[in-house]
């Protein structure tokens, strides 16, 4: 019987007149239409983020293993350096590993969520725990060129002024729905309903373009303080060697 109204019921569709094949197919296409989208981008999202992750997870993984090689002889000017590095190394990782669901999952949920804890981790960051007096420091005591050092002042100077336009953009995202500050749990809902995780994703694509330019100067950085005499001083406490180095 079921399997006669289904057929029945077909050939009563593909019978109707075109303003009802029309209007049907307005609907499904209302229905289906983003899932079908999420689909497709979510196979070109998956190609390209295996790449990038790959190459994310070698910089990292690097940075990390010298950091502890720099942490067992207790050199603290090149662990501020690695430290820095990390620091957003493993903030563009955590945003990498959830980026494709963030954009292309069908639940909807996990969609919000995601964006939330995107909306958390930029606003949250504070990139002076990690370029502050230390930091300072370190550059002082590898007196790296003044070209590199320039640089690198207006690529951090960039970043945070990106970070607290970014701040003002997710700060209701980030008080009202990810910290659970708002009691009036129906307002929450609605609130987490109305996230457009598109605009969080564009303004975490904002904030990464920024970051962009201070990994390889950092990596610059890095191989500025690498010499022996750099390691020499480091390790007794005192500038006592001079390189080679031509600023």
């Amino acid at each position: 019987m079921d399997r006669k109204n289904k057929t029945g019921g077909f050939k009563r569709f593909i019978s109707s007149s075109p303003e009802t094949m029309q209007r049907w197919w307005r609907i499904w296409g209302i229905r289906n239409g983003r899932a079908l989208g999420r689909r497709l981008v979510k196979r070109k999202l998956l190609r390209d983020t295996k790449a990038t992750t790959k190459a994310l997870v070698s910089a990292y993984e690097s940075t990390l293993y010298a950091y502890r090689g720099a942490e067992k002889l207790n050199l603290q000017h090149s662990m501020a350096i690695y430290r820095a590095g990390l620091y957003l190394l493993t903030m563009n990782r955590d945003i990498a590993a959830i980026k494709v669901d963030l954009l292309t999952s069908h639940d909807w949920w996990l969609r919000k969520l995601l964006a939330r804890n995107v909306a958390l981790m930029i606003y949250e960051l504070d990139m002076q725990k990690v370029t502050g007096g230390q930091f300072r420091s370190a550059m002082d005591f590898f007196s790296p060129p003044k070209r590199l050092r320039n640089e690198l002042g207006v690529a951090l100077k960039n970043l945070a002024t990106v970070h607290a336009d970014a701040k003002s953009k997710l700060a209701d995202i980030r008080n009202f729905t990810i910290a659970h500050r708002d009691a009036d749990a129906m307002r929450q809902y609605r609130l987490i309903r109305d996230i457009n995780e598109l605009e969080v994703a564009a303004i975490a694509a904002d904030f990464f373009a920024a970051v962009s330019p201070i990994l390889p100067l950092l990596t610059e950085l890095v191989r500025a303080s690498s010499g022996m005499h750099h390691l020499l001083n480091q390790y007794v406490g005192k500038k006592l060697f001079k390189g080679t180095d031509h600023r």
